[in-house]
């Protein structure tokens, strides 16, 4: 391609004007002629001379062949006096113009050497090389302007993956942090689901206050019932009293009539000499009666009392043989005889609590307790039954009183201990049961309750000894063997806690969360191939659980087998639509196997179910970087960042990172 003299020329005094312009006076500054220079080199090329002088920051560019520099030194007004057409005329960029219109052609001239400059014009020849190389530039720019927009293309590309590549080191320099922030999340959650279970079991138990209160409201209006009916059968009772006492008085009257009649003339005969009088004859009728009267009244005492304990020792023995309704018929049947036997109505509260008629039990230990205040047995089953009534409160209050009463009772001491542990008041549930050991040391109850408070408190060393010592005394209980699998677990100590998982799934060989367990433990020392074999059973025991379809997905994908993978995942998803992590995961296993459109659309559905995912963004931004569609890749990284950012601001200074205890049966 070829230039037209006035482009070239324009760039020139383009170049000329810059030249011309470094080249204007600069105080007590004097310029240096070369050694050895020839007198006859007066008239040499203007640029070239502005080079000689150490005060001019021109570059030095390849020199057409010309005279020898002369020794003359040229003043700054000798510099200035030249005109713009001189200048134009006597550059080297004129003389390359010359050279393409065919009107010059020389051999080019070597460049000044940096020795021969003095060292005070070192600096400005540096800076000079700058110049021509930014002036060659731009001469190859108005040249091939392709090759300039080639270059840019370039210079752009590299710039884009440059940004790109520093938005991945500063996501892979954060990756603790965001798993440190993904930790305080889950406790975050897992704090709100406690104070949500909290508050929903205060407002259950404000509810059952309240429903309470109408049901004591309506037991008294049912008690003020029944007194009225007892004094209105009181008093017919008393009714039929009198008419029996009248009944009982006239015939005593008709006999003692004839006893009158047929004794009183036999017992005339005198004694010593005396006959008996009037007054003594009169009194023997009155006596008679009033002995009669006491007599009848006395074996009717003695006669009730004998029925009630009949009733009661019935009711003992159908107890006994398990027959519970005919006892609790016979033990009625006691109590309406003799209301004040205490006996008969602490064996109606036991039938009645074992018919799960747990009111009317708590009435019936009332009435025994108002008897016998001072039995702790009374206060020990009211508790229990308070229990079975979620009463958890006044069950705390009847234990203390059982305590009171006997404070060697260990029952009472573990089932307080069991309440407090329900409401999460670990300390005091803590010294519940420590309290019950110092009575009974070998209770594996006791001691398997004691180590699950102890893991809840996160002192998993003290838990472990509790489980150990239970153990020792029954290891018969799958239960015992699995909790001290998770308190293990939460210490890392991952091969014992699989050891101790096994004695469990020795005990129940096909409990569901046995074998879940077992496949993360194995996941946890890379024996993955193992794991696959366990959750696949769980699996097969119920394939309706989402953790484990999810977590069976993530051993696959450690095995790399992402296929399979996929499948579990998508399992996972239609059972929990909304699981972000189900599609993330997803989306990773498509990314895996190339299948980059359908991995995209799978992080956006992670995206759409939890949109400040900032692990789900990064994985979005490295795919669209995979792409080249990197405006888009570096917003999605920038949003990473972004809520990463706020994450931390937001989290920081109020979570703990304190993690909570893994769940204890």
């Amino acid at each position: 391609m070829r230039l037209s003299t006035v482009t070239l020329l324009t760039l020139a005094a383009f170049v000329a004007q810059d030249s011309s312009t470094e080249a204007s006076p600069i105080p007590n500054q004097a310029t240096n002629a070369l050694p050895h220079a020839s007198e006859s080199s007066q008239a040499a090329n203007p640029v070239e001379m502005m080079a000689l002088t150490p005060s001019l920051a021109v570059s030095i560019p390849e020199m057409m062949e010309s005279p020898s520099f002369s020794s003359t030194e040229f003043s700054t007004k000798d510099l200035t006096s030249v005109s713009i057409t001189n200048v134009l005329d006597q550059t080297w960029l004129a003389e390359l113009v010359k050279i393409s219109n065919g009107e010059h052609q020389s051999q080019m001239k070597s460049p000044i050497s940096v020795a021969q400059l003095s060292s005070g014009s070192a600096l400005n020849y540096e800076f000079s090389q700058t110049i021509t190389l930014l002036n060659t530039l731009l001469i190859v720019a108005t040249l091939v302007p392709s090759i300039t927009i080639l270059f840019f293309w370039l210079v752009r590309r590299l710039i884009v993956k440059e940004i790109v590549t520093q938005a991945q080191k500063q996501l892979n320099h954060i990756d603790n942090l965001e798993a440190q922030l993904k930790a305080s999340k889950q406790r975050y959650q897992q704090l709100i689901k406690e104070l949500e279970f909290q508050i929903t079991t205060a407002q259950e138990s404000i509810n059952f206050l309240n429903r309470e209160a109408k049901v004591s409201k309506s037991s008294i209006e049912q008690v003020e019932t029944l007194k009225s009916q007892f004094v209105l059968r009181l008093q017919g009772m008393i009714s039929e009293v009198q008419d029996l006492k009248e009944k009982t008085l006239k015939e005593l009257e008709e006999k003692t009539r004839e006893t009158k009649q047929f004794i009183l003339p036999e017992t005339s005969v005198s004694l010593n000499g005396l006959s008996p009088s009037p007054h003594s004859t009169e009194s023997l009728p009155k006596k008679l009666v009033d002995s009669t009267v006491i007599q009848t009244t006395k074996p009717s005492q003695s006669s009730e009392s004998m029925i009630a304990d009949d009733y009661l020792k019935k009711g003992e023995a159908f107890l006994h043989e398990g027959q519970l309704n005919q006892a609790l018929n016979f033990l009625e049947q006691a109590i309406t005889t003799n209301s004040q036997l205490g006996e008969a109505w602490f064996k109606k509260a036991t039938i009645l609590g074992r018919l799960q008629r747990y009111n009317e039990a708590l009435i019936a230990y009332d009435e025994y307790l108002n008897l016998y205040p001072d039995k702790y047995e009374g206060w020990y089953n009211r508790g229990n039954i308070l229990v079975r009534l979620q009463r958890y409160n006044e069950a705390i209050e009847s234990y203390d009183q059982a305590i009171k009463i006997k404070p060697d009772d260990y029952e009472s001491w573990h089932n307080r201990g069991a309440i407090l542990r329900k409401f999460k008041r670990f300390d005091e549930a803590l010294e519940s049961y420590n309290k019950a050991l110092e009575i009974s040391p070998n209770k594996y109850e006791i001691l398997h309750n004691r180590g699950n408070v102890l893991a809840k408190l996160q002192r998993y060393e003290e838990a472990i000894t509790s489980y150990q010592q239970a153990i020792k005394i029954n290891s018969e209980k799958w239960e015992l063997w699995s909790n001290q699998a998770n308190a293990l677990s939460a210490l890392e100590r991952y091969q014992e806690a699989l050891e101790s998982l096994e004695k469990a799934l020795d005990l129940k060989p096909y409990h569901f969360e046995l074998l879940k367990n077992k496949g993360n433990l194995l996941g946890k020392l890379n024996r993955n191939s193992e794991a696959l074999d366990a959750y696949q059973k769980a699996i097969q025991i119920k394939p309706d659980s989402y953790e484990a379809c999810f977590e069976y997905g993530e051993n696959l994908v450690k095995l790399q087998h992402y296929a399979e993978a996929i499948t579990l995942y998508e399992q996972a998803i239609n059972l929990k639509p909304d699981s972000a992590a189900s599609w993330r995961s997803k989306g990773m296993c498509l990314e895996k196997l190339e299948q980059y459109p359908e991995a995209l659309a799978s992080y956006d559905a992670a995206l759409s179910c939890q949109s400040d995912d900032a692990e789900t963004w990064r994985y979005r931004g490295s795919l669209l970087s995979k792409l080249k569609q990197y405006p888009e890749a570096i917003s999605s990284l920038g949003k990473a960042i972004s809520i990463q950012k706020e994450l931390r601001t937001a989290k920081n200074p109020t979570i703990s990172l304190s993690s909570q205890p893994e769940a204890f049966n």
